[in-house]
């Protein structure tokens, strides 16, 4: 006779074992598959999805799928913990392990305010993790963990949490790279809940044998290049003679931008050693400048070109001194620039390779700009693919050339070198496609309304209606510029941006995915932090920036 199948308990969590020498063999089993096949922070969903499936199968395990990708995820990130101190984690805590009967704590803003009365095990978890220097908080949702995380306030989270909860806070999580590890909860019911109180004491007590990493701050690498480019400190670099040209390159060079190159070049370079910033090649500085002089350089020749007014908010240099000197103030930059990759305190063959890279990021920006220019002459409605390639040859070319050179000063392999490439191929497009809608979203669409080479534009072509490819069509063709804004409004009529959307979160997608090969996590998990800042978040996780044309 066959016995009688036993009942779900209600009370315990869908997924998670029971049994806690099976959670143990699992979790050890998930450390040695993430070795075994070499896996780099930070997976994707879908990478971990795939991994645990097979890991699943390989275990017997299928019936706790969810759970064991959190393992993979957690063995991932084990050593990146390990080695953050713990004064830069944070512990969250689900409010719902308090005790309901005997639970007097007050709540403020954060969340749950726990004095420690021992009837559950928010207490000893908390009074352990402060002790050590941690952050904790016990509250519920991701908002104010988002906030933190946003802030820069912490390196590491750990967190409790059921299965459901920890899928919801994978996006946030991932969207910062964040390294995390995660202790499911051993019941459901959102009250009096339970957890595996040794595993998470294990867990807040991970420490490097080797001592704590020196994790990439960005703010701080942002403040340091802040500083490299004010313009006394410019002087004493490419100033050497005090010229009248010297004092406009040094004036230009100093004015404010986002600097995202130069920023660039000194993180992926700190990323890969792993040292402070104090500690890395006295190279370094010089080389960040190196990539500003460029990227300065095409600025005043593309607002020459493009015949532009203003840069940064004020006049541009050829609006300032006229085209003759502002032509010869970018040669004078892009001329300092060079001489600068040239005269690093480095041995011949990084020295070449370093110019061969300039120059070849260098060629490749006015082939980009050469076909724009070359079709202002002749302007009409360009297809999809000639548009993305112009955006990827002018925009790629100095994200490139910023990564690579700093790359080649940590000594980076080839390989490296080969999806950084790639990675900033899928991020200029982006880039670019960002331009375009913040442009479309602006009161004067200053670019869109000088008709020129718009993703809008080809997006248009490619799915707009015959009267407004018509429209667009003919109003290029006669005064190689748009005629009013009511060319926009027909393109936000007929959900042009919407598809640009679309296209932007598909290159931002492409530009993380080709960090998959990377197999540094400090470099790989900086860079997916920086997609975020560099291009804003994903379309589900903020508002559209068409959204008021």
């Amino acid at each position: 006779m066959a016995e009688t199948p036993t009942k779900p308990n209600p009370d315990v969590q869908s997924g998670v074992p029971v049994d806690s020498a099976r959670r143990q063999a699992l979790r050890l089993a998930a450390q040695a598959y993430v070795r075994e096949h070499g896996l780099v922070p930070p997976l994707s969903l879908d990478e971990l999805h795939e991994h645990a499936r097979q890991f699943a199968a390989a275990e017997q395990a299928d019936d706790t799928l969810d759970f064991v990708t959190v393992l993979l995820s957690n063995a991932a990130w084990h050593d990146t913990v390990a080695g953050l101190p713990y004064d830069r984690r944070l512990l969250l805590l689900p409010q719902c392990l308090r005790s309901s009967k005997t639970c007097r704590a007050e709540h403020d803003a954060f969340g749950l305010l726990c004095d420690e009365c021992g009837s559950c095990a928010l207490g000893p978890v908390q009074h352990e993790a402060e002790s050590l220097g941690y952050v904790v908080l016990i509250a519920e949702g991701t908002t104010v963990v988002t906030r933190l995380l946003e802030q820069g306030k912490v390196d590491a989270v750990i967190g409790v949490s059921c299965l459901d909860g920890l899928e919801r806070s994978f996006p946030h999580m991932a969207a910062e790279a964040i390294p995390g590890i995660a202790v499911p909860l051993l019941r459901d019911g959102c009250k009096d809940t339970e957890v595996d109180l040794e595993w998470v004491l294990d867990t807040i007590r991970l420490r490097a044998r080797n001592g704590w990493a020196d994790r990439v701050d960005v703010d701080a690498v942002r403040h340091e290049v802040d500083t490299w480019f004010a313009a006394e400190a410019l002087r004493g670099v490419i100033a050497p003679d005090g010229t009248e040209s010297e004092e406009l390159a040094v004036e230009w060079l100093a004015q404010s931008g986002k600097r995202w190159r130069p920023f660039l070049t000194v993180a992926a370079c700190q990323a890969l050693l792993e040292r402070s910033l104090a500690d890395l090649p006295a190279a370094l500085r010089q080389v960040a400048i190196a990539v500003e002089c460029f990227h300065k350089a095409s600025l005043i020749h593309d607002d020459i070109e493009d015949d532009d007014d203003l840069r940064y908010g004020t006049p541009t240099l050829h609006r300032r001194v006229g085209v003759p000197v502002a032509l010869n103030v970018g040669d004078l930059l892009l001329g300092e620039g060079y001489r600068l990759l040239a005269e690093t305190d480095l041995p011949a063959e990084p020295r070449a390779e370093m110019l061969r890279i300039a120059a070849h990021g260098h060629r490749t920006l006015s082939l980009g700009q050469g076909d724009e220019l070359c079709w202002t002459r002749q302007p009409r409605l360009l297809d999809l693919a000639r548009t993305l390639s112009i955006c990827e040859r002018k925009t790629a070319p100095a994200f490139e050339v910023a990564l690579r050179l700093g790359v080649l000063l940590a000594d980076a392999a080839p390989d490296t070198h080969r999806v950084l490439t790639t990675f900033s191929r899928n991020l200029g497009i982006a880039y670019q496609i960002r331009d375009d809608l913040a442009d479309f979203a602006s009161e004067d669409a200053s670019d869109l309304l000088a008709g020129r080479p718009s993703v809008l534009f080809a997006l248009a072509t490619e799915h707009g209606s015959r009267n407004l490819r018509d429209a667009l069509a003919q109003s290029l063709g006669s005064k190689q510029r748009l005629e009013s804004l009511a060319a926009l409004e027909a393109l936000a009529a007929e959900g042009i941006a919407s598809h640009a959307e679309t296209l932007l979160d598909h290159y931002r997608n492409e530009a993380v995915r080709s960090l998959v090969p990377l197999r540094n996590s400090q470099l790989k998990g900086l860079l997916r932090r920086l997609v975020g800042r560099i291009l804003g978040r994903s379309r589900d996780k903020r508002t559209g920036p068409t959204a008021n044309r």
